[in-house]
């Protein structure tokens, strides 16, 4: 397993890599990572860089978007150059990169960690999970120049396989476009997914059994109980939709999710028609793993919590089974694409690689979300220096850097920085893809919770502010829906977009004191 390290000199084309190229990469590195990036500033009332008084944050400036970190075990954050990072990651065989799929930035970081290994000379492979196994063949044809990269959302039949914008994932498609990187799809067809969530393993026909991994492996216990938890998450907030629709207080026997889970829209997965991804899900730290469950009410709720549970490490096993084949195939390094819950902990895709290639060598990269900017000013664009106050690999005072905590350190072993970002609709089968008509966007960044979406940001200037949002605003209903998930706002936004209507929104404020009241988005048009 020691070829992680090795440097293969080979550029695009049938020509080597000249002298220029690893400055023309880290001039790119630079520009991924001060594109539409936050840049450094003191925080509110600060004096300087400096100071020890008042809350964390108060004196020092904040961490830019796309900063890679380590966090000590004591929560101590050090930032950390990206060539040494690169130089870190290329004594390892498998390099996950975590993501949340809407997240603009982390795209922006996953792409620029990979010009930071191509400025070392390295050349990895690049595994994607947003890909399943039979998109190879497109794939394929964009790695050796075949397919241009305008013409891979077709080729891939981008907004049936993935359905996230395609925009998003722009940044690192060009970076492997440019270095004629290969780029594998690891993951199972979604068709096959839907089999398994309705009828299990048996459920598979004989034709679709060839995209079934050689073995499916279970997960640990520590992922095991965050999983049930989330499941009986998604199964409380359903049961209490259906009380609600019947108009009655108490709790009744819920249809369990189908699919993998997501913590960013915990009702998806309850459509087997639609399986959605777990990569958004956040297990809790292992010091703070829940409980294992309980034992489920009903024979019925015990079988739908493991088909729950073999859903996930399908999806887990299948992507750790191909990575490990890219490797022996590529004989280089593999670096992989994937939800944060595939890869925080080590949990998911790594506990595989490591049991299916024992000597295996992985390291973790996740993102460290922290909250956005109220105040900040648009971004420089035109100084890619450093920013003042964040000297590469300096040691920083644990939550000095910003009042957000730091990330867990058993999470990963680097972080990068992105804020969080108002999350844009997933395509609904029937809209506009990427390439099509901009969907409107109300400007809101949203947290869900039991009782519906709580207002956490409301842009300035958006549709969301002039239509009376507020931050604090928990969203109950949207026309006669009630919002259990960010699906139904999604879903309910889409219709109004396709009908030209306006869009009632009943909110509730924070206080005790707070009545509901109904906001009407009007006329929502592409």
């Amino acid at each position: 397993m020691g070829l992680a390290g090795t440097r293969n000199t080979g550029g695009r084309g049938a020509g080597a890599f000249l002298p220029c190229v690893p400055l023309l990469l880290l001039v790119l590195l630079s520009v991924l990572l001060a594109g539409g990036c936050a840049v450094a500033r003191p925080s509110p009332g600060s004096g300087g860089t400096g100071g020890t008084g008042g809350a964390a944050g108060a004196n020092t400036p904040r961490l830019p978007d796309g900063t890679l970190v380590t966090v000590s075990r004591a929560g101590e954050i050090r930032a950390v150059d990206p060539a040494d990072a690169a130089r870190q990651a290329l004594r390892h065989d498998y390099i996950l990169l975590g993501e949340s799929h809407t997240s603009a930035c982390d795209h922006r970081a996953q792409a620029a960690f990979v010009t930071a290994l191509l400025a070392e000379g390295a050349r990895p492979a690049v595994g994607l999970e947003m890909v399943p196994r039979d998109g190879q063949p497109a794939l394929d044809g964009f790695s050796r120049g075949a397919t241009p990269l305008a013409d891979l959302p077709a080729a891939l039949d981008w907004p049936k396989t993935w359905g996230y914008d395609f925009e998003l994932y722009k940044p690192v498609f060009a970076v492997a476009d440019w270095a004629r990187l290969p780029v594998h799809g690891l993951n199972v067809p979604q068709r096959v997914v839907r089999q398994v969530s309705r009828g299990g393993l048996e459920a598979v026909p004989e034709a679709d059994r060839a995209w079934l991994p050689p073995s499916i492996i279970d997960p640990a216990p520590e992922q095991r109980a965050t999983l049930a938890a989330i499941f009986r998450e998604h199964a409380a907030m359903r049961a209490g939709r259906a009380a609600q629709d019947k108009g009655q207080p108490g709790q009744t026997s819920p249809a369990p999710p189908a699919g993998p889970a997501t913590s960013a829209d915990p009702a998806t997965s309850a459509d087997p028609a639609t399986p959605a991804d777990p990569a958004d899900a956040s297990p809790a730290a292992p010091s703070q793993s829940p409980d294992p469950a309980p034992a489920p009410a009903s024979v019925n709720d015990a079988e739908a919590l493991e088909r729950f549970l073999l859903v996930q490490s399908l999806w887990d096993s299948a992507m750790a089974h191909e990575a490990v084949r890219v490797r022996v195939a590529h004989g280089g390094p593999v670096v992989i694409l994937a939800g944060g819950g595939h890869v925080e902990y080590g949990w998911g895709i790594a506990r595989r690689i490591r049991l299916l290639d024992p000597d295996a060598r992985v390291l973790l990269v996740m993102p460290w979300r922290i909250t956005p900017d109220v105040d900040a000013k648009p971004p420089a664009t035109d100084d890619k220096r450093a920013p003042a106050g964040v000297p590469a690999n300096a040691a920083l005072v644990p939550g000095a850097e910003s009042a957000d905590t730091p990330p867990d350190a058993a999470q990963a072993d680097i972080f990068w920085v992105c804020r969080a970002e108002p999350e844009p609709p997933r395509p609904v089968p029937g809209m506009p893809a990427a390439g099509g008509p901009a969907r409107p966007r109300l400007g809101l960044l949203l947290q869900q919770e039991p009782d519906g979406a709580r207002v956490e940001q409301v842009e300035p200037g958006s549709v969301a502010e002039r239509a009376g949002f507020r931050p604090g605003d928990l969203i109950l209903r949207v026309g006669d829906r009630a919002v259990d998930s960010l699906r139904v706002l999604h879903e309910a936004g889409a219709a109004a977009v396709a009908a030209g209507q306006d869009v009632r929104f009943t909110v509730r404020g924070p206080g005790a004191a707070d009545g509901e009241r109904v906001l009407t988005v009007p006329g929502l048009k592409r």
